[in-house]
Parts: structure tokens; C-alpha cells; sequence
């Protein structure tokens, strides 16, 4: 494990980059980590802050010392990973986007579409705070989760949408 002096600083120094540049994949960020701390020397907590827009915290631990930072993005993984490497550049750690593999930057890249899981849990947290949780769950028993397969699951999402306008309009 590299102890937090000047040396060890030194290491996590030479690897700094410019916050203006797209973050690298988290796994990069982890590599890094595994680089500089050894794969038990550091550990990272994830919490969401918000869900719209999604804005997660992320806390990277490392010899001791605590480093957070807070990222945004279309979605909860794309803010993670904006998390991740805001609590890396604050621990001093980062990586030059040249020395990976390129990947395509955040412009490049389409908002993903929420899956039918998350679309699913939407529906039941509004089912839940329209007073309908009870039902959503038994629905969500009646399919075993989400579903077995893709018919089961719009199968599903259509049973709890109409329970959600039956709601809305009644």
C-alpha cells in the first residue's frame, strides 16, 4: 500500500489530468486505484442524491483519507461514474484519456432509454404514493418480479400503468 506522503502523492500526481476532459470508463478508475492503493487498500461507497436529474455521491477511502465527489448525468450509471471521478480527482488521482483506450466521449454518446425495470419501479413508487402499493405489489408477486420473460414483463407494466390511470382518473 503506498502510504499518504510526498511520495506517495508524487505517484497519485503524475497521473492528473484536467477536470474540463470527459471521465475515463470506472474501470480505468479502478485500475488505478489498484495501481497506487493495492486492490484492498481503498474502498468506494456509492449513494444517489437525486433521481431527476440523477445525481449520485460517491466516497473513495484510501489509506485512511476520505475523498467525495458528486456527479450528474442522463442517468444513475453515467452519474456514478461522473461521481467516481470527481472523488478520484479529489483524492489526486486520475488518468489521461490518451493512455486507454479511446472511448467515445459523452457528446458522441445517445442518452440511454430507461429498461423496462426502471420504467417498472417508476410506476410503482407513483402507485405507492397514489396509495396503491399494496396492489402493485400483489401484481408484482402475480409475475414472479419483473417478469419470467419480455411478454410477462409489458404484461406487467400494462396491469400496473392501467392501475395507475384507474387512479389518476378515479
Amino acid at each position: 500500500m503506498v502510504p499518504v506522503d510526498d511520495s506517495g502523492w508524487l505517484v497519485l500526481q503524475s497521473l492528473e489530468v484536467s477536470a474540463a476532459e470527459d471521465p475515463p470508463a470506472p474501470a480505468l478508475v479502478y485500475e488505478a486505484l489498484d495501481e497506487a492503493w493495492g486492490p484492498g487498500g481503498w474502498s468506494c461507497e456509492f449513494s444517489v442524491a437525486a433521481t431527476r436529474p440523477a445525481a449520485v455521491v460517491c466516497v473513495l477511502e484510501m489509506g485512511g483519507r476520505r475523498r467525495s465527489g458528486v456527479g450528474e448525468g442522463p442517468n444513475l450509471a453515467a452519474a456514478a461514474a461522473a461521481a467516481l471521478w470527481m472523488a478520484a480527482q479529489q483524492a489526486g488521482l486520475s488518468r489521461r484519456l490518451e493512455e486507454a483506450p479511446q472511448a467515445p466521449t459523452a457528446a458522441e454518446v445517445r442518452p440511454e432509454k430507461p429498461s423496462a425495470q426502471e420504467l417498472i419501479d417508476k410506476l410503482i413508487l407513483r402507485l405507492r404514493e397514489a396509495g396503491k402499493g399494496r396492489e402493485a405489489a400483489a401484481l408484482v408477486v402475480k409475475y414472479g418480479g419483473y417478469g419470467a420473460d419480455a411478454d410477462a414483463t409489458k404484461k406487467l407494466y400494462g396491469e400496473l400503468r392501467a392501475l395507475l390511470l384507474s387512479q389518476e382518473a378515479g
